[in-house]
C-alpha cells in the first residue's frame, strides 16, 4: 500500500455502475482492488462509478475531479478535474488530471 499523501474530499455525486462496464469484459478498467493494510489483511473491490464526483482542497484551492468515460476508449474510465475556472479536459488517470489543474492555478 502507498505511504503517500492523503487527501480526504466531499463527496459531490455517488455516480453510478454500468453494469457492461462494472461486469462485462471491461470490469478490470472499472474497479480498484485495494489491500489494508490497517486492521487486516482482506483485499476489497472498491468501483470506479460513471458519474463520480469529489471535491478537494489543496492549499486553500478547491477542486472538483469526475469521472467520466474516456474520449480515445468509452469502455475505460476517464477523469476530469475543474478548478479555479480551469478544466482539465479527459485524462486517463485522477493523478494526471488534479497535476494538470494544480500546476496552472498554483503559481
Amino acid at each position: 500500500m502507498s505511504k503517500g499523501h492523503f487527501t480526504p474530499g466531499k463527496l459531490v455525486t455517488i455516480g453510478s455502475l454500468v453494469p457492461e462496464l462494472h461486469y462485462g469484459p471491461f470490469l478490470r478498467d472499472w474497479w480498484y482492488f485495494s489491500d489494508s493494510q490497517i486492521q487486516d489483511s482482506h483485499i476489497y473491490a472498491i468501483p470506479i462509478r460513471l458519474g463520480f464526483q469529489v471535491a478537494l482542497k489543496f492549499n486553500q484551492k478547491h477542486f472538483i475531479i469526475r469521472i467520466v468515460r474516456n474520449l480515445e476508449n468509452p469502455n475505460i474510465p476517464g477523469f476530469i478535474c475543474e478548478g479555479e475556472g480551469i478544466n482539465s479536459g479527459v485524462l486517463s488517470s485522477s493523478s494526471a488530471a488534479i497535476n494538470t489543474i494544480y500546476g496552472r492555478v498554483h503559481w
